[in-house]
Formats: C-alpha cells, sequence, structure tokens
C-alpha cells in the first residue's frame, strides 16, 4: 500500500505539472483585465456602497442564475445571516448539515436560533433525504401547521440545504419532505456559481438562497457574497436590512430598524465583474481538471473521485477524493506525503457537531458525516494548474 500512496502522489504531482512551488487547495485566477477595472473604479472614487460596477456584477449574475432579484452582500455570511432573520428563527430549530462549514452554523447563532444537525448520505456530502424523513417521522408532530420537535418542544422552522463543494443535493427529495413539515428552504449554495440542478441554479430554488464571492472562490471579490430572494416582499426586507435600514431623503440620516451595513462596496464588485466576464472559459477549464483527475484516480482502487447524478451539473470547484473504508487508515500518512511535496491538500470541513460549541445543540445520528470526514481529501484545484 506505501507504494500505491508514493505512486499516487508523484502521479498527482506530475498532472499538476508547476514544480517548485506550492500548490494549495484553491487560488484566485485573476484575470489582467481586472486591473483595468479596478483603475477605472479608483478613478471614479466610487469605492464604497455606490457605483456601476455594483449594478454590471448584479445584472451578470442575474443573467447567470435567472433571478432578477439579487442583492451583493460583503460576504456570504452576512446573506445567509439575514435571510435566518427574514424567516424568524429566534429560539426555533432550523435544520442543517453536520457536514457544512462552521459559517452556516453560525449564521443561524447569530440570530438566536437553535442549529439541528442532520446526516449526509453515505459516500456523498449533501443531506440524506430518506434517513431526514425517517428521522422527522420520529421526532416530531404538527400542531397549527407548525413542525414541533416532541423532545424539545421546540418549533423546527426551516432547513438550510448545504449543497457542498459546489455539488447539488437533492433538492426534489428534500422540497417534498418540506412540503409535508411546513419547513421553510434556504439554500448555502456559498461555492455553487455555475451549478445547477434540472436546469436551474442553485440558490434559485429555495425561498433565498446565497452565494460566496471569498477568496478561494470560483470568482472572488476578496469578501463577498449575494442573496438570491424568490419574492419582491423578501426582497425589499433584505435590501433594507443590508442598508443599515436607512429611509430616504437621501440627504438625511433617518432609519428605521436595526439594520446592518452589510453592503458590497463598488471596488470589490469591480473584480466580481471582471472575472464574470471569463466564467464560461473558467467552468470549462474546472471541467478539463476534472476529466484529468478523473483520468487519473480511475487507475488506482483504493480511493473515488466524489461523482455526481445526472440531475446535477456541479461547477467542479474543489475535487475531492474518497478512500475505500478498508483503506481509510491510510489518509493521515497520504496527506503528510502530499504535504511533503507541497501539495497542500486539506480534509473536508470538521463536522459542525464535533466542534466545542455546537457539542450540545440537537442531532440526528450522524455516522455518516463522520465516516466521509474520515476519509475524503480535497485536491488543488485551481485552474491555472
Amino acid at each position: 500500500m506505501h507504494i500505491k500512496l508514493n505512486n499516487f502522489v508523484d502521479d498527482v504531482h506530475a498532472l499538476l505539472k508547476k514544480t517548485n512551488i506550492s500548490h494549495q487547495v484553491h487560488e484566485p485566477s485573476i484575470p489582467q483585465s481586472t486591473f483595468k477595472y479596478l483603475s477605472d473604479c479608483i478613478k471614479s472614487t466610487y469605492l464604497s456602497s455606490e457605483g456601476k460596477y455594483l449594478q454590471k456584477f448584479e445584472t451578470g449574475l442575474q443573467k447567470m442564475t435567472g433571478s432578477n432579484k439579487i442583492l451583493l452582500t460583503n460576504t456570504g455570511t452576512s446573506a445567509l445571516q439575514v435571510a435566518l432573520k427574514i424567516i424568524d428563527v429566534e429560539q426555533k430549530e432550523v435544520l442543517v448539515p453536520s457536514m457544512t462549514f462552521v459559517a452556516t452554523t453560525n449564521a443561524i447563532i447569530y440570530n438566536n436560533g437553535i442549529p439541528h444537525f442532520i446526516d449526509c448520505e453515505q459516500n456523498k456530502l449533501n443531506i440524506d433525504h430518506r434517513l431526514l424523513e425517517d428521522y422527522l417521522k420520529k421526532i416530531t408532530r404538527m400542531r397549527n401547521n407548525k413542525c414541533i420537535n416532541k423532545i424539545t418542544n421546540k418549533e423546527i422552522v426551516g432547513i438550510i440545504v448545504v449543497h457542498s463543494y459546489g455539488y447539488p443535493a437533492n433538492f426534489d427529495a428534500i422540497k417534498n419532505i418540506c412540503k409535508k413539515y411546513h419547513l421553510q428552504i434556504l439554500e448555502d449554495a456559498a461555492a455553487a456559481l455555475g451549478s445547477y440542478y434540472k436546469d436551474r441554479h442553485l440558490g434559485t430554488l429555495g425561498r433565498m438562497g446565497i452565494i460566496s464571492f471569498n477568496g478561494n472562490k470560483i470568482i472572488t471579490t476578496g469578501m463577498g457574497g449575494a442573496l438570491i430572494c424568490k419574492t419582491t416582499s423578501d426582497y425589499k426586507v433584505a435590501k433594507h436590512l443590508i442598508s443599515t435600514g436607512k429611509i430616504p431623503p437621501s440627504h438625511k440620516y433617518l432609519h428605521d430598524t436595526i439594520g446592518f451595513n452589510y453592503r458590497m462596496a463598488n471596488i470589490n464588485a469591480a473584480s466580481g465583474y471582471s472575472q464574470l466576464l471569463n466564467i464560461r472559459q473558467i467552468l470549462r477549464k474546472k471541467v478539463e481538471l476534472r476529466k484529468k483527475y478523473f483520468d487519473l484516480i480511475s487507475t488506482y482502487d483504493f480511493c473515488d473521485l466524489l461523482e455526481s447524478t445526472s440531475n446535477e451539473k456541479p461547477n467542479y470547484w474543489i475535487n475531492n477524493i474518497v478512500i475505500s473504508a478498508k483503506n481509510k487508515s491510510y489518509k493521515d500518512q497520504l496527506v503528510k506525503k502530499f504535504h511533503k511535496k507541497r501539495i497542500y491538500v486539506r480534509e473536508l470541513w470538521t463536522p459542525q457537531h464535533r466542534l466545542k460549541m455546537f457539542k450540545n445543540y440537537p442531532r440526528m445520528d450522524l455516522t455518516n458525516s463522520l465516516d466521509i470526514w474520515k476519509r475524503t481529501i480535497s485536491l488543488p484545484s485551481s485552474i491555472n494548474l
């Protein structure tokens, strides 16, 4: 097995081609044109929450996602926090995958909500709808069209559907469950720009969805995000909240609610817009890198590349390998071998219920989340490889 591991690391190193440099899991790919747009933005003196690049970036995202109700925010986390505030989760439970990034859970806590952790599919990263439905049958009852946790006597108000690493969750199955239990659906599509489920862009399927433009995403604004709304009423409320609750006239500082200063800056939007112009090329290169990894990994029998189904069109943001159950003890050794070659692969997110601040929140059995966490490694996936 040691020989196989060494050969595998050597093959990945050869695939990456560039030598004598370190390889991170995902690095930004900034086109030369970005500097032109940033320079133009700086010359305009509109660097903050007003300026033409905010509209240009927003319009480009509307065209790509098919939604005309998009708000640009300073982070994806901020967008999710506002969405959760709108559906009112205070002292209510929100179903959330344990297999997610900590920001998803934090956004619930920011709203004084209660995260309730649910499991992923076996050998996959997204919600297992079958396990979820069986679980809800056991622990809930309906009261006045509200889903009540019989154990805690708290209302379960909704679910955050995380499209992990840009891979679409089985949305239709989850939607049917939510309809039965009167649950609101929010989408954490942070890593899913350019990912589709049945030809619909992720983040547009639930009541609201969010996208991230953090430095490690397919398109980056440095820090940034977007909130996608399905209804005009949610859009108007969210727009007011992220703008510090300010009301007209513009020359007066009048506010009618406790809002947030969560708008994206024009200079960040200039960066995002310049990259969005190249999104088709970026996604095509993602597919090409994916194929190279697939061809390489298919020659080894101790791991597989995380796959998608026919209904799904992921953006292949990150390529993850899942080590077979019988060989999972070699994971740490494999990581060390990669790091020795300056290929800085990563583990998946630590399951949320394993983090000390979340240990006492309600949860279902999370066997699958723990298992795949122990067997999966994220490979370098930047398009500049």
